[in-house]
């Protein structure tokens, strides 16, 4: 794979700091990880780490990785603001046994991370990975934006709107890809810019989970709406997936 984020990844935070950019996920976590007794968790697509910042602040050992240099690169400087030390380790989710010797309590593949991969062949061998990766009984946590709800939206979207700096979605799909054109636009006395970042991803909806979790031997398969854990339906607005090795 090349890494898309090879540039993006400097301004990727430009959605948000860090540490606001959650918002109910810290509940959603720390009630999930409590019923399910974790204590330890591999952000497989840590990308510029406020996971691991959120993880770390709420006292899981959390290690990270990700595909891209950059984005791994971008987290450190983001974790060592707040004096936190992570494992980090270069790694494409398919072959997570590769460079992570140990295995973990729940895994989490965040923020439309696994869509990248376009293939069943490509999704099922991370999903075998992220189980290898896990001990017996562990969890496995998967979100996205991209909804049944969300593809009927209007295909351009102002994300960012600043004085400084604006960040444009513009989305198109047919059946089974979404390429979301992301524009980057600064237009301040200090950086006057623009940029254009390009990503396709597979659409994988409720029933796509379940049917290649179930292939690649994960059970009691839960799909969510919501971070208040409200069932998935056709007018949710996130899909998040729990699954159980």
């Amino acid at each position: 794979m090349n890494d898309l984020y090879k540039n993006f990844a400097y301004d990727y935070d430009e959605f948000g700091p860090i540490e606001e950019y959650l918002g109910k996920e810290k509940d959603f976590f720390s009630g999930l990880f409590a019923e399910h007794g974790v204590t330890s968790v591999l952000d497989c697509a840590c990308g510029t780490g406020q996971h691991l910042l959120m993880l770390s602040q709420l006292g899981y050992a959390v290690s990270g990785s990700d595909y891209s240099l950059s984005m791994l690169d971008a987290a450190r400087g983001n974790l060592a603001k707040y004096n936190i030390e992570v494992p980090l380790h270069q790694c494409d989710f398919r072959y997570l046994e590769t460079k992570h010797s140990s295995t973990f309590d729940a895994i989490v593949c965040l923020s439309t991370a696994l869509p990248h991969l376009h293939s069943d062949e490509d999704l099922i061998l991370a999903l075998t990975s992220m189980k290898h990766t896990l001990y017996k009984g562990g969890l496995l946590v998967l979100t996205q934006g991209t909804t049944h709800f969300t593809l009927t939206l209007p295909s351009i979207e102002v994300v960012v709107n600043r004085k400084d700096f604006s960040r444009v979605f513009v989305k198109e799909h047919d059946d089974r890809f979404q390429t979301i054109h992301v524009l980057d636009l600064f237009h301040s006395e200090r950086r006057i810019e623009s940029n254009q970042y390009d990503f396709v991803y597979r659409i994988l909806l409720d029933d796509d989970y379940r049917r290649l979790l179930a292939e690649s031997g994960y059970s009691n398969i839960e799909i969510f709406g919501d971070y208040d854990r409200t069932p998935y339906d056709e007018k949710s607005e996130r899909l998040i997936v729990t699954a159980e090795v």
